[in-house]
């Protein structure tokens, strides 16, 4: 007589694969200590964002000949309008820490990938779930799934309709420039996830072309 061979559990019902171990406490730590190394480091206003980004555009160009011609220059020198050290220090700055942040802007997109491409997948396939939990609700044994699809609906047509129309700014107003600007540019608001990564994302395919 044959014997009816084994069943391997392990290929029958796949056990999913572990999550891999993730030490965020310790990067948060050390996104603590980076902080902590930036001299001069600010926290965005957000009353004072589009000013800030609007005058700043004009500094890459303008400074260096105004430096050159305050120091050159003895009537200009002595109506005393322009810093020459400060203009100095402004662009070092940047010069030292652009770099910097255009490095944290590329980990931060790829980190925002790599955090979508996991939830794409899994969220997929809820939504194929979705659609034929909706075709299975016609069957006439279907009726059991009518609380789960209605749940699944409401979360469905509450993530497609949760982002507000964005108003046009003023005519007025300055163009918003820089990094995250127009993720904070209205006055007394707080960027939401997606517009963070969305200006970071801008800001790096910027610099890849650059």
């Amino acid at each position: 007589m044959s014997q009816i061979p084994e069943t391997n559990p392990s290929t029958t019902n796949p056990q999913p694969a572990p999550a891999a171990t993730v030490d965020a406490a310790g990067m948060l730590q050390l996104l603590d200590r980076m902080e902590a190394m930036i001299p001069d480091f600010l926290q965005p206003d957000a009353t004072r964002v589009q000013l800030v980004s609007g005058n700043a555009k004009f500094a890459s160009e303008l400074l260096p000949p105004t430096i050159s011609a305050v120091t050159s220059y003895e009537p200009m020198r002595k109506i005393n309008l322009f810093n020459v050290d400060a203009g100095r220090s402004a662009l070092a700055y940047r010069d030292q820490l652009r770099p910097v942040a255009q490095r944290m802007a590329a980990i931060t997109l790829a980190l925002s990938y790599s955090i979508n491409q996991k939830l794409a997948t899994s969220a997929t396939e809820a939504l194929q779930t979705y659609q034929w939990a909706k075709r299975h609700l016609k069957q006439p044994d279907g009726g059991g799934a009518q609380t789960y699809v209605d749940e699944m609906q409401r979360v469905v047509g509450k993530t497609i309709n949760r982002r507000p129309k964005k108003q046009a700014p003023p005519a007025t107003a300055p163009p918003a420039q820089g990094f995250m600007s127009s993720a904070l540019a209205g006055a007394g608001t707080v960027p939401d996830e997606d517009d963070i990564f969305e200006q970071v994302r801008e800001e790096a395919a910027k610099d890849v072309k650059k």
